[in-house]
């Protein structure tokens, strides 16, 4: 029997903010979190005790100081194998706020969302302190509430980021003579970044071929395979969540809301709207507002 992995979405989660999507907390793992994917990245550090992840089917080892970075619809599980829970520092978020928050082309999100990077690495003692402090302040700054939150929380999860990246491509120098007889690039991650940056844009499965030079097919494929659905769903979801907020956070017209998150009408809009939500963007807005 196979069994087929959750899918997650950052809409799924009630306490995360719909114009400020990110979620900081401790969390405790006793025995299994079963395999799982989302729309969203994910980063972590383990603070306390031993286990082990999957990853895409590739399982390595966790204990303190193991720091990850999922990307969008990896599919993973934890398991913990110590006598006490693995408990870890965890920040879930969707890439625009990474992206809004970042020059575009940024060369650090631009090597840190390549397919094939390793996904996590093992920070050693003496580096260990400053990695647990600046996620504590993380999760401090997101629990405070404090002015200018939105403004300052990216930031600081830029630099963990940032420091991450420095980690892995200090890892990555030791392991070049392996990489490079491997001779395998990562493609899919580098169309889905760019997808995000440009959702506003008539963007086609063609054009992103000729953009990345990488043939129709074999690009849709990848996204299939990677994102669990096709292409076009995928920039709907996209443009939909956008959309969404706007609903929810503005007075904008639907129309405006149609065109500011790329759709080419109303029509269109309408219509994949209701097929992604079950209902009108009106009924969607006068749903949602009163609890906003």
């Amino acid at each position: 029997m196979t069994i087929f992995p959750m899918n997650k979405n950052l809409s799924d989660y009630d306490m995360i903010e719909r114009d400020f999507p990110v979620h900081v907390s401790i969390n405790e793992v006793r025995h299994h979190f079963p395999a799982h994917r989302h729309d969203f990245l994910e980063c972590s550090l383990v603070i306390e005790g031993e286990g082990y992840e999957t990853i895409n089917g590739v399982k390595h080892p966790v204990s303190r100081g193991t720091f990850n970075l999922l990307l969008p619809y990896q599919i993973h599980e934890i398991v913990t194998t110590s006598p006490t829970p693995l408990r870890l520092y965890n920040c879930m978020f969707a890439m625009e706020l990474l992206t809004a928050s970042s020059k575009i082309g940024s060369t650090h999100l631009q090597t840190m969302l390549v397919e094939n990077r390793l996904p996590y690495v093992q920070i050693d003692k003496d580096e260990l302190a400053s990695f647990e402090g600046l996620f504590g302040s993380i999760l401090a700054e997101y629990e405070a509430r404090d002015p200018f939150r939105k403004d300052l929380l990216p930031l600081k999860l830029h630099e963990l980021l940032i420091r991450f990246e420095r980690k892995r491509l200090s890892i990555r120098e030791n392991r070049r003579a392996e990489e490079e007889q491997s001779g395998r690039k990562g493609v899919v991650w580098p169309v889905i970044e760019y997808i995000h940056y440009n959702y506003r844009e008539d963007l086609s499965l063609t054009g992103l071929s000729e953009t990345f030079r990488t043939h129709p097919t074999r690009l849709s494929v990848e996204i299939k395979k990677h994102a669990g659905i096709n292409f076009m769903h995928l920039l709907h979801n996209i443009r939909l969540r956008h959309a969404c907020s706007l609903l929810v956070a503005t007075d904008m017209s639907i129309l405006d809301i149609a065109l500011e998150v790329g759709f080419s009408s109303y029509k269109v809009f309408a219509r994949v709207f209701r097929e992604k939500q079950g209902m009108t963007p009106s009924e969607y807005r006068q749903v949602h507002y009163a609890s906003y």
